[in-house]
């Protein structure tokens, strides 16, 4: 085998079981490290790099990516690299976000979250705007699509249930601005580089 590609949980039950050697390991990589660390992941990571550190004759390359780089993200390269590098594709200033962004948060009741978004919508966006909305699930995806639907709003979504075709498909039509607004679950999303999005 030259390749494994895991989740933490699966890769510690093979780990507990003995069921894999990680002797011969030459490389580590741990993609999306930040959400690793938001999705509670951040002990699994670290039982495994102990593991590999402990069974692998020689040190392995250990590889992170990562779209934030928190303080934990930070310590585990430390902890589990030498003379590591930090190779920031975001440093150059025209691709941080601009001073001109405008944070707004509006609380409202969960009950009420759908409604609320297209009332926000309905008064933030015009006919030519693009939007990104970010979802936590397929669900609540597949609602928030819905009710735009019915405020008769262009929108489509992006998520787990929908196949590569279809992803390149929508994400084309929103670049051509054929839709106006874009619902992604939060994984889904991940990569995603859209110029002239003017609300999130």
């Amino acid at each position: 085998v030259d390749f494994i590609v895991g989740t933490t949980g699966r890769l510690l039950d093979h780990i507990k079981r003995g069921s894999i050697d990680l002797k011969h390991v030459q490389s580590v990589v741990l993609d999306e490290a930040d959400r690793m660390l938001d999705m509670g992941f951040q002990e699994d990571v670290e039982e495994i790099m102990n593991n590999i550190k402990t069974q692998s004759e020689k040190k392995p390359q250990v590889v992170l990516f990562s779209a934030t780089i928190p303080p934990w993200v930070q310590k585990v390269s430390k902890q589990y690299t030498e003379n590591h590098v930090l190779i920031d594709l975001v440093k150059d200033l025209k691709n941080k976000t601009a001073k001109s962004v405008e944070h707004l948060a509006i609380q409202c009741p969960e009950q009420t979250l759908t409604e609320s978004l297209v009332d926000v919508l309905s008064y933030y966006s015009s006919a030519t705007s693009k939007t990104i909305i970010f979802a936590q699930t397929k669900i609540q995806a597949n609602d928030i699509l819905l009710h735009l639907m019915n405020s008769n709003k262009t929108a489509e979504v992006l998520h787990g249930d929908i196949n590569q075709t279809q992803r390149e498909v929508t994400l084309k039509r929103f670049r051509e601005g054929k839709i106006n607004t874009l619902i992604a679950t939060d994984v889904a999303a991940r990569g995603l580089d859209i110029p002239n999005v003017d609300l999130i």
